[in-house]
């Protein structure tokens, strides 16, 4: 109804015609609108009408996604396939406010996490100094050394790695203080990692 002159007729406007769908007048049932009478004729997707949706059905368009794509869909993966005018973005956005039959208070990536059991990187659980220290005593015990940003996944704590430790110490995150690293936790609490000296 915003769209201003109607095209090859003199003095019709796009908002009288909503208004006529609208109210009834002018010959016109009434009851309706553009948007409305576009979806219904022209297959045009109506926003304020949009379908219901069911955590089933986003589910069976994630599962689709990993097995097209190798990975699970987040935020940022675009338009959904299997389902035209759907975006992960929007899905989304409804899982978060509680809109088209959803109650809201979620996510995609809260949604995975407890029906597919994905890592969901804003969720992850609190670490403390203890637990890191005794991770890094058997990392050490089992390879002769002492762990650092680059030695890959924590043995034995699956989807943990040793690079996420050390941002988490740095930034701050996961309940840790920030303003530090693997190797200054390390050194602060006796686990000096012996460097070689380098030949003359």
């Amino acid at each position: 109804k915003r769209s201003g002159k109607v095209d090859g007729v003199p003095g019709e406007k796009w908002s009288a015609v909503d208004t006529a769908l609208t109210k009834g007048v002018r010959g016109l049932p009434g009851g309706s609108s553009i948007p409305k009478l576009l979806a219904a004729h022209r297959g045009k997707r109506n926003r304020a009408a949009l379908p219901d949706l069911t955590e089933m059905k986003i589910l069976y368009w994630a599962d689709a996604h990993r097995q097209e794509y190798g990975k699970w869909p987040g935020q940022r993966s675009g338009t959904i396939e299997d389902a035209p005018g759907e975006s992960w973005d929007g899905i989304n956005g409804v899982l978060m406010n509680g809109r088209r039959g959803l109650p809201g208070g979620s996510s995609l990536m809260k949604l995975l996490a407890k029906r597919r059991g994905v890592r969901n990187r804003r969720g992850l659980p609190p670490l403390t100094t203890k637990q890191i220290l005794s991770w890094a005593d058997a990392y050490q015990e089992k390879h002769g050394k002492w762990p650092s940003g680059h030695s890959g996944n924590v043995d034995a704590v699956p989807g943990q790695t040793w690079n996420a430790i050390n941002a988490a110490l740095y930034f701050g995150q996961r309940g840790l203080p920030g303003d530090s690293s693997l190797s200054k936790l390390l050194d602060k609490h006796g686990r000096k990692a012996r460097v070689p000296r380098r030949h003359r």
